[in-house]
């Protein structure tokens, strides 16, 4: 009787057939890359094409969108009509619609495949709709609630960029008209250069204004500087206390720091538990008394839970570099970075700012 015995792994992986003397009776092709085949999920395939999920691990959001309601919407069903109050963004998976601004038969304005949304504009607006949104196809639709798209902008603020990219796509085809809509695309600009945790600026803010403070510092001869500052055993903190606990810790170091640098500087959330803060027109011992400045006003800062239950304070090592005449924007961050390990190494809670 012949048995199964397996030739290859992975997926060119073929079985044979033997009989007890080892003659090949029959090669069977392997179930697992037609089971694949037959099996694509439409709703990844549409996430993997959206323009809202473009350049993040949309991976991420998968569980969420997989537990949003669905709607079906049939050739020339009319899913939004102008005037009508709108809660929810309807992202398609499967289908096409079409949008129309007079009516539901006129010439559409724009076609919507798969993986595009329609009714995002009414929510971050706070407008009613202003256009027919119309079945174009038979549709499927995955509908997801105002509040779990600004929970998607919090923890992931490129969603915010996207939305802007989305939106000015609007203002091309001549939709977006009015001055409250044209503000809502200088609210969506300002959330996309803001860390949705702490309310400060993001890495993409910070990497534009180092350019602009060292294009400054050329220009009137005056020095500028950049610290890098990290949290000290803060992956420890996290595992005592939780992870919420961390971003409380967290969201009160971002306070500390717009607190404590001047009106002319600026600050951002460099990423993870790094932070970064840039001064202008400063001299090395500036720079360094504001530096200590902000790692003692960090250890002293009350830190709470979100009901109000003290937590331990922490503490900061901060990396400082000052430019010169030739500096450039990464090599000013490479010796910030490297005097940040050095204050890490020598016995963190400190500054160092050691030439590079």
């Amino acid at each position: 009787m012949g048995s199964m015995v397996p030739l290859f792994k992975g997926d060119r992986e073929k079985t044979i057939i033997a009989d007890s003397v080892g003659a090949v009776i029959k090669i069977q092709p392997p179930m697992c890359r037609r089971y694949r085949e037959n099996t694509v999920n439409p709703l990844e395939t549409a996430v993997n094409r959206s323009k809202i999920f473009q350049d993040i691990d949309w991976e991420l959001f998968m569980d969420d969108l997989r537990s949003c309601s669905r709607r079906i919407v049939e050739e020339d069903e009319i899913l939004i009509r102008p005037g009508q109050e709108n809660h929810s963004v309807y992202f398609l998976v499967t289908g096409s619609l079409s949008i129309h601004l007079e009516k539901p038969k006129s010439d559409p304005i724009r076609i919507v495949h798969p993986g595009e949304t329609v009714g995002e504009l009414s929510i971050i607006a706070s407008t009613h709709s202003s256009a027919y949104v119309v079945g174009r196809e038979r549709a499927e639709l995955v509908v997801i609630d105002q509040s779990l798209l600004w929970d998607f902008v919090d923890r992931e603020p490129r969603i915010a960029c996207n939305l802007l990219l989305i939106l000015s796509g609007w203002v091309i085809t001549g939709n977006v008209q009015t001055g409250k809509q044209m503000r809502t695309l200088e609210t969506l600009q300002g959330l996309a250069r803001m860390d949705g945790l702490t309310g400060i600026y993001n890495r993409r803010s910070f990497d534009e204004m180092l350019k602009r403070f060292l294009t400054r510092s050329m220009r009137t001869g005056h020095p500028m500087a950049l610290v890098l500052l990290d949290v000290d055993y803060f992956k420890r903190f996290n595992d005592t206390h939780g992870h919420q606990a961390g971003d409380q810790a967290l969201i009160a170091l971002a306070r500390v720091l717009n607190d404590s640098i001047r009106p002319s500087d600026f600050a951002a959330r460099y990423g993870g538990e790094e932070f970064a803060f840039l001064l202008a027109d400063t001299s090395l011992e500036e720079a360094v008394m504001i530096a200590e400045r902000v790692r003692k006003a960090v250890m002293e800062a009350k830190i709470t839970t979100r009901d109000a239950q003290p937590l331990p304070s922490i503490t900061i090592s901060l990396g400082l570099a000052l430019s010169r005449s030739d500096s450039t924007a990464e090599g000013l961050i490479k010796i910030a970075d490297q005097n940040l390990y050095r204050a890490k190494q020598s016995g963190r809670n400190r500054c160092c700012h050691l030439e590079g």
